[in-house]
């Protein structure tokens, strides 16, 4: 695959002298280069908003926050090069230091695409990582009610729900109790935020079926959180559904091994 259009998008907090460093090399390879506003400003280039960039590769410098804010704003579903620069970081690829290195090796096409699922709500938004429920008053015990490709599965109490990917088996599912799941596994999760007596335990769904959420009991005001960093408040009339989206998330890798079964 080519490469000649690169996006440069970065965290608020990254050194611009990182920023600068790497696109002096890049400025060597003579790709077109990109830079989302505040990439932009740091490097006193011409900015371009996230979503309306069409590029090959976005090189995405900040840690896993920023990384997922990145592919679901990104429209043309480039490469993902993720260069941690945060505290966590455990999507990204390489660390800052080494960044300027690795850029040879995607240019002489040493590398590898890990390709990752991600799921659709409602028809309208897309998770790489996860969805969530959660009442709008903190510690309000919520009921739900879950059916899969129309037929009823489960009711249960929780403090909220999850629906993880593979990908987002490893953070907050993880921490609510749920399994972590091998990236290549065509399943998703469904797992309940502190369930009430311990009522329902983590679901592993098929990925061709699709996944509705009623809610259940008395009348509260819900968030629906989309990969941490979309909020929108839903009425409690409200349904959700869950399905494998036809897209996916492209990362690049300088190993085969997808598998890190490590937490966050």
């Amino acid at each position: 695959m080519e490469i000649t259009r690169i996006g440069i998008i970065s965290h608020p907090e990254v050194d611009r002298k990182i920023l600068l460093r790497i696109t002096k090399k890049l400025k060597k390879k003579h790709p077109r280069l990109y830079y989302d506003p505040l990439a932009a400003k740091k490097t006193g280039e011409k900015p371009t908003k996230t979503r309306d960039m069409r590029i090959d590769l976005a090189i995405i410098f900040g840690g896993d926050g920023t990384l997922l804010w990145s592919v679901n704003e990104l429209r043309n579903r480039p490469l993902i090069l993720g260069v941690n620069t945060g505290r966590v970081g455990y999507l990204t690829e390489i660390s800052s230091d080494k960044a300027c290195e690795y850029l040879d090796k995607i240019f002489k096409g040493e590398f590898f695409i890990d390709e990752r699922a991600k799921l659709k709500i409602n028809d309208k938004h897309e998770v790489l990582n996860e969805m969530v429920i959660l009442p709008q008053r903190p510690a309000s015990l919520l009921e739900f009610s879950i059916s899969l490709d129309g037929e009823k599965t489960t009711d249960f109490r929780a403090d909220g729900v999850i629906i993880a990917t593979q990908t987002g088996s490893t953070g907050h599912s993880f921490s609510s109790g749920g399994p972590i799941i091998h990236p290549d596994a065509k399943t998703y999760l469904i797992t309940p935020m502190i369930s009430f007596m311990r009522e329902q335990h983590p679901l592993v769904v098929p990925d061709n079926m699709t996944t509705t959420i009623e809610m259940l009991g008395k009348k509260k005001d819900l968030y629906l959180v989309l990969d941490g960093n979309t909020v929108k408040k839903m009425s409690h009339t409200d349904k959700i559904s869950v399905r494998k989206s036809q897209n996916t998330a492209k990362f690049i890798r300088f190993t085969k091994n997808k598998w890190k079964p490590k937490t966050r």
